[in-house]
C-alpha cells in the first residue's frame, strides 16, 4: 500500500479538494506537502519577490496541514517549500529525498500562484526518468468529488480497477502487485489489439492469455474479468474505463521515462493526460521506490 505520499500543491481550490480525497485513501500514513516557487531568472528584485513568495507559501502550507489534521489526525504531515527554475525536477528530487512511495499530482490546474503548477508539469513528471510511482487526477474529476463520486474515487478507489496489460513480464508483475493490496474489490484486465490480423488470430490468442491471468487472480481470491478489444490503446483504455465505470486505472510505465519506451510510454501518457478517472502509474519493478 502507498504509505508515504508527496503532494505538490499550488493552493488552488482543486488542490484542497484533492487533499480531502487522498487523506481518505486506505493505507496512507504520511503526506509531504510541497510548494515549488518558480525561481526568477531576472536578477533585479528577484530576491525580494521570492522572499515574499516563501512567506506566503508558509502561511498556505500551514493552513493545508490544519485542513488535513481536521480530516484525518492520524496522518503525519510534513511541509516543504523550495524555489527552482525546474519545477518538475524539484518535485522528483523531493520525492526521492523523502522516499515517497507515490506522487499525487493533478493536471490542468492554474492556482493563485499562477504558473507554479501547470498541465505541462504533470506531463513532465510522468515522462521524466524516475523510480517513484505516480497518481494523476484530472481537473474535471477533482471538480466533481462530492457525494457518491467522492466515495468511489477516494475511500473506495480500489473497488473496481482497470488494469491494461501487454503481457510483458513487468505488466504481469504489476497485476500481481495490484492483487496483493487490501480492499481490492474487482480487477478488470484489458488487452488492446492494434492489428487483429487474418481471422482475428491476435484477438483469439490474447483472449486465451488474458483468461489465464484471470484464473491466477481467482486463485488469489480476487474477483476478476477480462476484456480484449481492437483499436488504439491510448483511446480504448479511457473509453473502457468510462464504459465500465471503474474507480481507478492501474498501469505500468518505464522508470526511464516515456521516450525510452515509445509504445507503452506514450500510451500511459495519453491515458493519464486525458482520462476522467484516477490513474496510478507503477514504475519498473526493479527500479521503483519501495512502496511499503
Amino acid at each position: 500500500m502507498f504509505k508515504k505520499i508527496l503532494f505538490p500543491t499550488d493552493f488552488s481550490v482543486e488542490a484542497d479538494t484533492e487533499l480531502s480525497c487522498i487523506t481518505s485513501i486506505p493505507g496512507i500514513r504520511e503526506i509531504i506537502l510541497l510548494h515549488v516557487i518558480r525561481q526568477s531568472v531576472v536578477p533585479r528584485g528577484a530576491q525580494m519577490v521570492e522572499s515574499l513568495a516563501v512567506q506566503t507559501a508558509e502561511v498556505y502550507l500551514r493552513k493545508a496541514k490544519t485542513f488535513i489534521d481536521s480530516l484525518n489526525p492520524d496522518i503525519r504531515v510534513m511541509l516543504e517549500e523550495t524555489a527552482s527554475t525546474d519545477i518538475t525536477g524539484s518535485i522528483l528530487e523531493k520525492a526521492e529525498e523523502h522516499r515517497a512511495s507515490l506522487i499525487v499530482i493533478h493536471a490542468n490546474i492554474k492556482g493563485i500562484m499562477k504558473g507554479v503548477l501547470l498541465d505541462s508539469v504533470s506531463s513532465k513528471v510522468l515522462c521524466r526518468i524516475s523510480t517513484i510511482n505516480i497518481m494523476i487526477m484530472s481537473n474535471p474529476l477533482v471538480e466533481t468529488l462530492t457525494g457518491r463520486t467522492y466515495e468511489k474515487f477516494c475511500p473506495m478507489i480500489f473497488s473496481r480497477i482497470l488494469c491494461p496489460t501487454d503481457f510483458s513480464e513487468f505488466s504481469i508483475k504489476t497485476i500481481a502487485f495490484d492483487s496483493s493490496m487490501n480492499r481490492v474489490g474487482e480487477i478488470i484486465l484489458l488487452h488492446v489489439v492494434q492489428e487483429a490480423g487474418p481471422d482475428n488470430e491476435a484477438v483469439k490468442t490474447a483472449e486465451i492469455r488474458i483468461r489465464g491471468l484471470c484464473d491466477e487472480l481467482t486463485l488469489l481470491g480476487i474477483r476478476s474479468r477480462s476484456i480484449v478489444v481492437t483499436g488504439r490503446p491510448g483511446t480504448e483504455i479511457p473509453r473502457i474505463a468510462e464504459e465500465l465505470d471503474v474507480s481507478l486505472i492501474w498501469m505500468r510505465s518505464p522508470a526511464k521515462g516515456c521516450l525510452h519506451d515509445f509504445f507503452f510510454g506514450s500510451t500511459v501518457h495519453d491515458v493519464a493526460m486525458h482520462s476522467a478517472r484516477p490513474v496510478i502509474i507503477i514504475r519498473s519493478d526493479e527500479e521503483r521506490a519501495d512502496i511499503t
